[in-house]
């Protein structure tokens, strides 16, 4: 076990009647950390939880399916969904209980709905543990300040999505990728080329962008730089929407603007009149 762990002074918190100042982030309403658990839990639960699963392994399962669980990662507790889990022997968990109530807020941020699978893998393990300390730290001053605590929960849940910012020897081939579906926003990507053309199959391709893009497929990844440097043109210049989707590649306005209103949920210009700040 990590020796920063042994450290850690989180024992459960209970923050349900403490008053909030801002209502902006979920409010927190139990912490707990088990440095080794070995119960194994057969129940459903009224709130919204997170478990972090720092170190071992077990069991979820939720309904009729069975879900390996191997740290580090996160598992997602709905409401009222009966579930099976707990470690083969003993594992490491910090969780997070949220109230019923913030499940609409929380399935809004995209970090919990009961579409997804309720194993999440950890990507960077120590980021979360650095988010856990600042944690601490909340949890021991006097008095607490409940916002602060709110605001170290969602940082630990927003650093359980953090990937390594230097990668291994992958990274040229990477950063190649992502260059070519950069300078290629509006036309067909042939992925089989992309591949021969680095030397690899289709399906290896697909393996290595995983390894650096969790969750994201090229076509998601793609539809972000696009919303991201659409956005951007429309803010930080007076260039007409024209002229910005022919610089990003766009032959077709229309076409150019069908797809930012698909993403963007609105048009290129009601966009810019909602978010240009006048100068």
């Amino acid at each position: 076990m990590d020796k920063r762990v042994k450290r850690m002074d989180i024992k459960v918190s209970h923050l349900k009647p403490y008053e909030r100042r801002f209502a902006i982030l979920p409010a927190v309403e139990s912490i707990g950390y088990l440095p080794r658990k070995t119960t194994l839990i057969n129940q459903s639960f009224r709130s919204c939880n997170f478990s972090f699963i720092l170190s071992g392994h077990g069991e979820y399962r939720l309904g009729t399916v069975s879900y390996a669980v191997e740290a580090p990662c996160v598992l997602l507790q709905w409401p009222d969904e009966p579930m099976y889990y707990g470690p083969e022997s003993s594992w490491e968990e910090l969780y997070l209980i949220y109230p019923r109530q913030t499940q609409e807020l929380l399935r809004n941020s995209k970090t919990f709905y009961p579409e997804t699978a309720p194993v999440r893998h950890i990507p960077m393990l120590s980021a979360v543990r650095e988010a856990i300390d600042r944690l601490a730290q909340r949890l021991n001053e006097t008095p607490i300040d409940p916002d602060a605590v709110d605001l170290a929960c969602w940082e630990m849940v927003m650093a359980s999505y953090a990937t390594p910012a230097s990668r291994p020897a992958e990274n040229p081939r990477i950063d190649q990728i992502e260059r070519r579906l950069q300078n290629n926003l509006a036309g067909h990507v042939d992925y089989h080329a992309l591949a021969a053309s680095l030397g690899m199959s289709l399906a290896t391709l697909r393996r290595r962008w995983a390894d650096y893009h969790p969750g994201m497929s090229f076509s998601r990844y793609r539809e972000s730089c696009f919303l991201q440097e659409s956005c951007r043109r429309l803010i930080e210049s007076d260039d007409l929407i024209k002229e910005i989707a022919a610089a990003m590649g766009f032959s077709d306005q229309y076409y150019f603007s069908r797809r930012f209103r698909r993403l963007a949920r609105m048009t290129p210009s009601e966009y810019r009149r909602r978010y240009r700040v006048a100068h």
